[in-house]
């Protein structure tokens, strides 16, 4: 199927999103550390998974301080990706290709403060029926690797929720209107208030469209390229009508709320209402 103009705003957004927490917030932490092995029935033979505390890493080069890797230490020397090593951001880990289990392998990278997923799942869903498991950023020892695929939080959930079309123009230009929510689980009432905060700011913010052609990791989480830069990936469709934030509203679970919940998490919510002048079709 072509692209359509859904496509391009949950890729725009969900790429967007995640570099103003990261921008505005200083949301991310430098790490070093030990990498651990495990088995993954997902991967072929190819490779041998070694994975860190953490998940995921900072995958975006314009965040000033932050530690993007482009390997890591086996046995006291530095493999990349010339060395078939894939670094796999969204799952904290690192695939090495042989058989070998029993590698010593550590590295730096930076962490987010949350995970960002995009879902189709309902707010109640996410707050009432997921159980997760906490990813803390602050964890105490013995460490360990943090299992791939399954949702952790600290992170913050995107959807799209209702769209609507308006006539705007002449011609058949329409004024399209789309409601983004953004569930955010965090640990603690600090986190929740520091991420309503920084998007409360974010109404009359301008977003570049970026195709899906434009998402900058692999099947395996690695970096197209080897390298992704949000900035520059975003200039590149500088002269594309943009997406404009009109406005948006932002709200927590109370604690009363919070105890009827299967986890001890804090609850947020942020509803973005993101308009763009288009034509139909594109």
């Amino acid at each position: 199927m072509k692209e359509q103009f859904q496509h391009k705003l949950t890729t725009s957004f969900f790429l967007w999103f995640d570099n103003f927490l990261l921008t505005k917030g200083e949301a991310f932490s430098n790490k070093t550390g030990d990498f651990f092995y495990y088995s993954d029935d997902r991967l072929d033979a190819t490779y041998k998974a070694y994975g860190s505390p953490y998940k995921q890493w900072v995958t975006d080069s314009s965040i000033t301080g932050a530690t993007v890797p482009s390997g890591v230490y086996i046995g006291g020397n530095f493999s990349g990706r010339d060395d078939g090593v894939v670094l796999d951001f969204d799952n904290g880990r690192a695939l090495v290709s042989g058989s070998s289990t029993d590698l010593t392998i550590t590295g730096s990278f930076a962490v987010k403060d949350f995970n960002v997923y995009m879902t189709n799942d309902t707010e109640e869903d996410l707050v009432v029926e997921n159980k997760y498991t906490v990813n803390s950023r602050l964890p105490s020892a013995p460490y360990n690797y943090i299992s791939p695929y399954d949702d952790v939080v600290p992170a913050v959930f995107i959807a799209s929720s209702d769209s609507r079309n308006s006539p705007f123009a002449l011609g058949g230009m329409q004024d399209t209107q789309v409601t983004m929510k953004a569930v955010v689980l965090a640990e603690d009432p600090y986190q929740l208030d520091g991420v309503l905060s920084i998007f409360m700011d974010s109404a009359e913010e301008c977003i570049n469209p970026i195709p899906m052609t434009g998402y900058p990791t692999t099947e395996l989480g690695d970096l197209k390229n080897n390298t992704y830069n949000y900035v520059n990936k975003r200039n590149e469709y500088s002269d594309e009508i943009k997406f404009y934030i009109n406005g948006v509203t932002t709200s927590r679970l109370s604690d009363r709320d919070r105890k009827s919940l299967a986890h001890d998490l804090y609850v947020g919510f942020i509803d973005f209402d993101v308009q763009q002048h288009r034509y139909r079709f594109n």
